[in-house]
């Protein structure tokens, strides 16, 4: 080594220790660069979310993603039109196509002639003139609203043996004086049917059908009616444990301060809702459906509905395309997303066109294509997730690696609609019923006691039963007020 002066040296140490610690520095700076990267863009993820790309309701949207919905649903039907070469539709109407107008009766209720007086050109009086035809218009409308009070007279007729026996009354006389099962049913309509709170429903009833109530008595009917349903829930119990297909979700509500869920097992012909102060599975095993059930269960992939084995499994794929949404919405480096999201519509737009034509299942060639897109898009996907060099995955690299590992776990439950056409790719079923006790949260505010919670979801599974069916709220209520609840069909 060649010698150097001892000051000449001390100065090449100083520079190579300099030299160094810049470099750790820089290494320190590139990581935390790096870090404050995936922060912003776990930031913007989050920024982004909305109930197209989540899980979160459509409530929790801004209004400007509420419109960019909008304008994405726009451009999806245009791109469907022009995908099946359709012209662009107009607003409204739409040239040569049937009218929906007011249909006029063969038999109406009453006739009413306007006989002219005199013509209309010369003056001259009309009574004995000829008769030319009629022109026909019909006026659809109610009668004014008038309470009619009938009375009820209970005879009392004297045995031979000394004992006197008095006539039973009708369930709707149930006190000297009472509003009868009509007035009942349209009071519970607008309280439960339509969300009003009780302070309007009350006034609802006086200004539309004449009939002045108190508060008091419309908060007495969710209770009144709760107590004649304990036979028809029991019987949705045991039509849900008999159905091939059921919905199940649930959904937070507020009772006083407290948080409480609605859970709800769904067919296609019958809705049963149990309001519960516990989202977990202690609330669905109280409901009675689930443990004993034996069919295909679809749901969102909550991790309480695993626990239920003896059921077979189907994934909510509505709920996986707002996953991939959210997913492929990241960057560039995630296609596999888009492809998956591509791929579980077109699989769901087969299963539709072999409804159609009648058939029950896919062709195996076709269904075998569609597996195995499903199979190659899923190793992308692991592809593009690799295990990390060091440290942990980020909010984004979880998010997306978490949904292809759910993807490649749960191949069978993901893809059990297009095996099984009784199975629908979506669960709206389970959702439709939620959506109305998110709707009585808003018009109506929290429920003020447990009961209420409870009394509300029996009407609800009531109500929901019956418009599967094709029955009226007003007639089914009815019915229960005369102490005659309404039972479901049985269909084969």
């Amino acid at each position: 080594m060649v010698d150097m002066p001892e000051e000449q040296r001390s100065g090449i140490d100083n520079l190579e220790a300099e030299n160094a610690r810049l470099r750790e520095e820089i290494a320190e700076l590139r990581a935390e660069v790096d870090r404050l990267r995936n922060q912003v863009a776990e930031f913007k993820a989050k920024l982004n979310t909305s109930s197209q790309n989540s899980s979160a309701s459509p409530s929790s949207d801004s209004p400007g993603k509420k419109a960019e919905a909008r304008k994405k649903r726009s451009e999806r039907r245009r791109e469907e039109r022009t995908r099946l070469k359709a012209e662009v539709r107009r607003r409204g109407k739409q040239p040569g196509a049937p009218g929906k107008t007011l249909p006029m009766r063969d038999d109406p209720d009453e006739v009413v002639p306007h006989e002219p007086s005199q013509c209309r050109d010369c003056g001259k009086d009309l009574c004995d003139a000829e008769h030319e035809g009629v022109e026909r218009r019909q006026v659809f409308d109610t009668p004014h609203p008038k309470l009619i009070c009938t009375e009820h007279q209970g005879v009392r007729r004297r045995c031979a043996c000394g004992t006197v026996t008095t006539g039973d009354f009708p369930p709707e006389a149930r006190a000297p004086a009472s509003y009868g099962p009509n007035v009942r049913a349209n009071a519970l309509y607008l309280l439960h049917g339509q969300h009003l709170s009780v302070e309007r429903c009350a006034e609802a009833m006086s200004a539309m059908l004449g009939v002045t109530v108190s508060t008091g008595f419309v908060s007495s009917l969710a209770a009144e009616a709760a107590g004649g349903l304990v036979g028809f829930m029991e019987e949705l119990r045991r039509r849900l444990l008999s159905s091939e297909v059921i919905h199940v979700d649930e959904t937070p509500d507020q009772v006083r301060t407290d948080t409480w869920w609605f859970h709800v097992v769904a067919s296609e012909l019958y809705t049963y809702l149990f309001a519960s102060p516990t989202r977990g599975k202690a609330a669905p095993d109280a409901a009675g459906v689930l443990l004993e059930y034996r069919g295909v269960m679809v749901h969102d992939r909550l991790r309480m509905y695993w626990n239920y084995a003896s059921a077979r499994h189907a994934i909510c794929g509505a709920h996986l395309l707002r996953d991939l949404d959210g997913v492929a919405a990241v960057g560039t480096q995630e296609p596999w997303a888009a492809g998956m999201r591509t791929l579980l519509v077109e699989m769901n737009d087969a299963c539709h066109e072999a409804r159609a034509a009648s058939r029950s299942r896919l062709s195996r060639r076709k269904l075998k294509g569609f597996l195995d897109r499903y199979d190659v898009l899923v190793k992308e996907g692991l592809a593009a997730n690799p295990e990390p060099a060091y440290g942990g995955r980020d909010y984004l690299a979880r998010k997306s690696y978490n949904l292809v590992c759910a993807l490649r776990d749960l191949r069978r439950e993901a893809t059990r609609f297009a095996k099984d056409l009784r199975v629908p790719f979506t669960n709206n079923d389970g959702e439709r019923p939620l959506r109305m006790a998110k709707l009585h949260k808003k018009i109506s505010g929290c429920f003020q006691a447990d009961d209420h919670a409870r009394h509300f979801a029996a009407i609800r599974s009531y109500l929901g039963t019956a418009r599967k069916h094709g029955v009226g709220a007003l007639d089914v209520l009815g019915l229960l007020f005369q102490g005659d609840c309404w039972m479901p069909p049985w269909t084969t």
